[in-house]
């Protein structure tokens, strides 16, 4: 019998403050939360939460990676073994799955409702949105190498899918309406998304 990994209190208590500023992100909005008020939520000090993380920004960021990881949207953790299609249907329907997430569209909230007023909506896209794309366009890059694709500009390519995958139920939830389509429907939607990338972009 495999024996369970136990974590080293070091990374339990990063955990803490990370799920407890993210928390208080999408409740409270990013400019209005404080350092003292997610180690209080944490139940950590105020130097343990600045001990990991140097300043809010860093830690809104490691908020940001930490909810992108829980969907393994990075190709370098799950291509080895996958087709290109398969692993586009499985990016695509990961992606749609995080996009479409209470935690996703609670802080594309906060980032719309802070616009120009404060810097979280460019540290948003560059720990969200803009890393995501540069993993799929590195993915593409490999992809067109190998012989499997023929992409002759791979950053609008990239554009183009996560486009598609960016879908009107998210839309809608951001705008606190009832969701287009359930789970199943979105997984479907999205891996038809992929398929219809992969049959234009085939070699």
């Amino acid at each position: 019998m495999q024996e369970k990994r136990v974590r080293p209190k070091s990374e339990e208590k990063r955990s803490q403050i990370i799920d407890a500023a993210g928390i208080l992100f999408v409740v409270n909005g990013f400019e209005k939360v404080s350092m003292e008020e997610i180690a209080k939520s944490a139940g950590v000090s105020k130097q343990t939460v600045y001990s990991h993380f140097g300043n809010k920004q860093q830690l809104f960021t490691a908020a940001i990676d930490c909810k992108c990881d829980e969907y393994d949207l990075a190709p370098n953790k799950t291509q080895q073994a996958m087709h290109c299609e398969e692993y586009l249907i499985f990016f695509a329907t990961h992606l749609c799955a995080l996009l479409t997430s209470d935690d996703a569209i609670g802080v594309f909230r906060v980032c719309v409702a802070e616009a120009g007023r404060s810097e979280v909506g460019e540290l948003f896209w560059q720990a969200g949105p803009g890393k995501i794309r540069a993993q799929l366009a590195g993915y593409l890059t490999e992809q067109v190498k190998l012989g499997t694709l023929l992409i002759d500009d791979i950053d609008t390519a990239a554009g183009q899918l996560i486009s598609m995958i960016v879908c009107e139920s998210q839309f809608r939830s951001v705008l606190g309406l009832q969701k287009s389509k359930n789970d199943k429907e979105l997984k479907e939607y999205a891996t038809q998304c992929a398929r219809l990338f992969y049959k234009g972009y085939r070699a």
